[in-house]
């Protein structure tokens, strides 16, 4: 054991001095070979340059004696401005073999000296439709907001832009708007910073084409035979949205301007003139208008003032005896002398404007005188007339049965009848009537120049000989003034409320028949009144006749609020004496009707009755007097609603809404004693229908569900009818 010993010893001896014989060995060998770090050389790089991977430029080494070995990782610094210039250190440290440490610091140099122009995507131009259209970049989509460039080391680009606005006209304007964007990393000391700009061109447009109102067709007469000043009526145009002026051109080579008056002296025939109207940036909407000048000058016509001519014997049941006469005046043969003041030849010569009815037959019809018409009509379809007296006579053909015959002319009578009453039938004595022509009644003073001549006639009698004879000849020439009036005529309701028209001379043409009526103002009014007119706006009643809703809307607006309510009160307690509004009574076409009670409120009030014409059949038209204010003129049309929640019954029909108040969801639960088709209305508080359907109510009990979510928070009242059957009843509806 001790031996062993002994021998560890010996061997830790000699290891101990193994160790300090290298020690001193090393010591002497870096006393021989110097210890050296060496940095790879500074360099300058531009900003474009790789400045993130900095290996490239090299790496640090460090040798003892003849080996060299790689000094690692270095600490890398950046010192660099926003545009990526300024420069980077790259410090390695290495200890060497005596626990000493040496460093080297490698410096790069990065200039921001970029060359080039940046890459930038401007806006693309764009047009945008409507009056006002948001112009502003953030509310553009791309590629029209804003501009866009790639990333650049070298560079940090800013944006800016400036609006300048170039209006046409209000439908089309043009935006002008410069972007500029500046590269604050280059600058030069004689233009300063880099700056890049570019213009984007934003119309705006409105393409709706505007409304033309332009006459499509104008007649005149010209007398002169070759023109007439024409005074058109101007050609407009509807304002848009945008507002503005339009600009209106006409082709017409007869108009006075070229603008939208087409006024001028046009010659004879159809001119087909062209308005064109400008509108956006340069489009344009054209109409038509057909000026229609016509001859007037019309031929001057002269006939015979009186002709006297015989029948000659007709045996037209072939008995071999006279039975009938018959004699043949053609039309041109009492023509002596018309013509045309325009030359328009040839002449035609016709019994009425017909130009084929050149001839007339006479039989013992027409015996006596025969006061007949003869028209003159031109080339250019100018007519005109003259009046002859043809006298038929039953002398040498002694036609039996042939004589002047006396009939008595039927002159029918056409009238126009009619009853004015309230709503509950009460007459209206002492109402105005009008019965009035819509168009223009024209009536002609007519005159005459009669030249009377002396001519020889001749005809062949039966015999077959000629004989002649002396008849006078009349030149005629006739003169026409012309009056234009609106023909109108009043009457006033008798006892029982009743009118009448009678003996109407102008049937053919369309009339119109209004009536008018005004009493004693606070007469029928009271304090029942304001009752039901406060009870409706508070909910607690509906009305179900147009006559109520009519008499309720006091200040004429077309609503039934609260203003109404103060009027009426003001008038019952006499603080004043008259409504505002032009109408204290309403005088109604009777057979008006409306779809719900409260659409007379929404437009024209049927004041007007109009017929074609006045008909052999008499018409009868009536009239209904509501009086403003006189709300319960008739208490039957009003439905009255129950205080409370409970359900009100009818005989026949028990109705429960459950729940009450309800959210969205009802149930109504309905008892019926038969079975019936009915429907159901729910009011709101203003008395207006907001829900409407059908029932088919069966014997017994039946429940009914309803989704009545749409309708806003409040009070409601509903009503449920069948047969003659009617229910109403409150509900509550919480949202």
């Amino acid at each position: 054991m001790k031996t062993k010993l002994y021998n560890n010893r010996i061997a830790l001896t000699v290891l101990l001095v193994i160790i300090s014989h290298f020690f001193a060995f090393c010591k002497n060998r870096a006393e021989v070979w110097p210890f050296s770090i060496n940095c790879p050389p500074n360099v300058t790089v531009s900003c474009h340059d790789e400045i993130w991977n900095l290996a490239i430029y090299g790496n640090a080494t460090y040798s003892n004696g003849h080996y060299s070995y790689s000094a690692g990782a270095p600490t890398v610094k950046y010192y660099l401005n926003s545009c990526n210039s300024g420069y980077i250190t790259r410090t390695w440290l290495v200890e060497d073999n005596s626990w000493q440490w040496h460093s080297c610091t490698q410096t790069i140099y990065v200039s921001s000296g970029g060359t080039g122009v940046p890459n930038i995507v401007w806006p693309e131009d764009v047009e945008l439709s409507g009056c006002n259209p948001e112009t502003s970049p953030n509310k553009l989509k791309y590629p029209y907001n804003y501009p866009t460039w790639d990333y650049s080391e070298c560079g940090m680009l800013g944006k800016s832009y400036s609006d300048m606005l170039f209006t046409v006209n209000n439908q089309c304007k043009k935006l002008m708007r410069t972007w500029k964007d500046m590269d604050w990393c280059k600058y030069s000391n004689t233009t300063g910073y880099a700056v890049y700009s570019k213009v984007q061109f934003i119309y705006i447009i409105n393409n709706t084409p505007p409304v033309v109102n332009c006459p499509i067709e104008i007649v005149v007469d010209a007398s002169n035979c070759q023109n007439v000043f024409v005074n058109a009526p101007p050609v407009t145009v509807d304002q848009v949205t945008c507002g503005g002026f339009f600009e209106v051109i006409n082709n017409s080579p007869y108009a006075l301007s070229k603008g939208n008056n087409l006024s001028g002296t046009y010659p004879i025939g159809t001119t087909k003139v062209i308005s064109t109207v400008k509108y956006a940036c340069g489009q344009i909407k054209t109409c038509t208008t057909n000026i229609i000048v016509r001859n007037a000058a019309k031929p001057v016509p002269y006939c015979h003032g009186q002709l006297i001519t015989a029948l000659m014997g007709v045996d037209t049941d072939k008995d071999g005896k006279t039975d009938n006469g018959m004699v043949e005046v053609w039309a041109k043969d009492l023509n002596t002398g018309s013509y045309s003041t325009c030359g328009n030849l040839p002449l035609k010569y016709s019994f009425s404007k017909n130009v084929s009815d050149t001839y007339k037959v006479f039989t013992c019809d027409q015996i006596g005188k025969n006061m007949i018409d003869v028209w003159v009509t031109d080339s250019k379809g100018g007519q005109n007339f003259c009046t002859t007296e043809i006298i038929i006579q039953n002398n040498a053909a002694n036609i039996p049965n042939c004589n002047l015959k006396s009939v008595e002319p039927i002159q029918p009578v056409y009238s126009v009848k009619g009853n004015i009453n309230t709503l509950t039938d009460y007459p209206i004595i002492n109402a105005h009537v009008k019965l009035q022509y819509k168009e223009p009644v024209v009536a002609y003073r007519i005159t005459y120049d009669t030249i009377e001549t002396i001519l020889l006639d001749s005809f062949i009698n039966m015999s077959g000989y000629k004989l002649y004879r002396f008849t006078s000849s009349k030149k005629i020439t006739e003169k026409r003034d012309s009056t234009i009036s609106f023909l109108s005529i009043d009457t006033k309701t008798a006892e029982g409320g009743k009118y009448l028209f009678d003996s109407n001379s102008i049937l053919n043409k369309p009339v119109v028949i209004t009536a008018a009526y005004s009493d004693s103002f606070p007469k029928n009014i009271d304090s029942k009144d304001i009752e039901l007119l406060s009870k409706f706006l508070k909910g607690e009643l509906v009305f179900n006749s147009y006559h109520q809703y009519l008499a309720s809307d006091i200040n004429e607006d077309g609503i039934i609020d609260t203003i109404d309510q103060k009027i009426l009160t003001s008038f019952v307690s006499r603080q004043i004496d008259t409504f505002p509004g032009k109408n204290q009574w309403y005088l109604l076409d009777a057979k008006a009707t409306f779809e719900k009670p409260e659409d007379i409120l929404k437009g024209p009030l049927p004041f007007k009755v109009e017929l074609d014409s006045i008909h052999k059949i008499n018409p009868v038209v009536n009239f209904i007097a509501i009086k403003k204010g006189n709300i319960s003129i008739d208490q039957g049309s009003i439905l009255e609603k129950v205080s409370d929640l409970r359900r009100k019954i009818s005989s026949g029909l028990d109705v429960d809404a459950v729940p009450n108040p309800f959210s969205g969801q009802l149930t109504f639960m309905i008892s019926s004693v038969t079975e019936e088709n009915g429907n159901i209305i729910i009011f709101n508080s203003n008395g207006q229908d907001v829900f409407r359907d059908n029932l088919k109510l069966v014997k017994g009990k039946q429940n009914i569900d309803m989704n009545l979510s749409h309708l806003p928070s409040g009070i409601f009242v509903y009503r449920i009818s069948a047969g003659n059957n009617i229910i109403s009843g409150k509900l509550s509806h919480l949202k």
